[in-house]
């Protein structure tokens, strides 16, 4: 089972988070969010820990970057100077195709493609 942490902790992050925890249970074991500060973020999110960047040690897990697309790039830069190089992008069409897996399979929303 891989490990991942998102980096993020605001409504993208949670809805990765939920998406990665019932699609790929099996796969992957979530161990927390990732923030550049804490100043502003919860100590826990769906009750999982969230680490400040500085301070989480555990560099050999792939992070999800989950905010914003137009800030990706500066996070990316910061996460390879912390020594963090197995990370993937949650881009607009990367969290729409997770989503819509989320969706269908919990019967909430009807997939558009299905219509």
């Amino acid at each position: 089972m891989w490990k991942v942490a998102i980096f993020g902790a605001k409504s993208i992050a949670m809805g990765v988070c939920h998406a990665v925890q019932q699609l790929y249970k099996n796969d992957f074991e979530i161990i927390g969010f990732l923030v550049s500060s804490k100043e502003d973020n919860p100590d826990t999110l769906l009750g999982l820990p969230v680490y400040e960047l500085e301070s989480f040690t555990q560099k050999d897990v792939c992070v999800l970057i989950a905010i914003p697309q137009d800030i990706q790039e500066e996070v990316v830069k910061l996460l390879e100077e912390h020594g963090f190089h197995n990370h993937i992008c949650v881009d607009s069409r990367k969290e729409s195709d997770l989503m819509e897996k989320y969706y269908s399979l919990m019967g909430v929303f009807q997939s558009i493609h299905n219509l």
